[in-house]
């Protein structure tokens, strides 16, 4: 394989795989299901990254034509996404995440599958991608961080498990915090994206 195509391929996974940020999410992924039981756990976990990987699919092909045509911009994804985000992280942290929410498996397709995996920053990122490098690297960069997104969360639980309870439930409100400090971020970035628009 001659080195420019190797270095398209590695760009694009590297690229992805920092914005994807599977290893930073387990363990708010662990705050948000830590009252599911094991097996539903894993096909929440599973359900959450094919569905994060078709959204991507999704936005590489038709990004382009479906923020222009529903003159929807990143922005406008960052500001949502941030709100949304921002509810569930203050219940969170209150300690009164709702029941029917937790044991939902609906969780896996908010906030886990986006946008906290395909968020605004991901969708860019495959855009960006296909244009640059084209269909296989991008396809392929996708395919790659959504198996080693499973891979890890799949593990999460026995690495999870040594910490103790006391140790997790303490890492729990912290990691609502942490979720409130991602969607005050997203929803900065948001604000600032869409004033600037207008101030030029």
């Amino acid at each position: 394989m001659p080195s420019y195509i190797a270095k398209a391929y590695l760009d694009s996974f590297f690229m992805l795989f920092i914005v994807f940020d599977a290893i930073g999410n387990v363990p708010i992924f662990y705050m948000l299901t830590k009252d599911i039981d094991r097996r539903r756990r894993h096909r929440i976990f599973f359900r959450s990254v094919v569905i994060a990987g078709c959204l991507l699919i999704f936005f590489m092909f038709f990004g382009d034509l479906f923020l222009s045509y529903y003159r929807v911009t990143l922005d406008d994804f960052r500001i949502a996404g941030g709100i949304l985000l921002l509810i569930l992280a203050v219940e969170g942290l209150l300690g009164r995440v709702e029941a029917e929410i937790i044991r939902s498996e609906d969780i896996a397709i908010f906030p886990m599958a986006t946008p906290l995996m395909a968020g605004p920053g991901s969708i860019y990122t495959v855009i960006y991608l296909n244009s640059l490098y084209g269909f296989a690297p991008t396809l392929t960069s996708v395919i790659l961080n959504v198996a080693f997104a499973w891979i890890i969360l799949r593990c999460s639980d026995w690495i999870l498990s040594k910490l103790g309870r006391n140790f997790l439930l303490v890492f729990s409100r912290i990691m609502a915090f942490l979720l409130a400090v991602i969607a005050v971020t997203m929803l900065r970035e948001g604000i600032v994206g869409v004033a600037s628009k207008y101030l030029k």
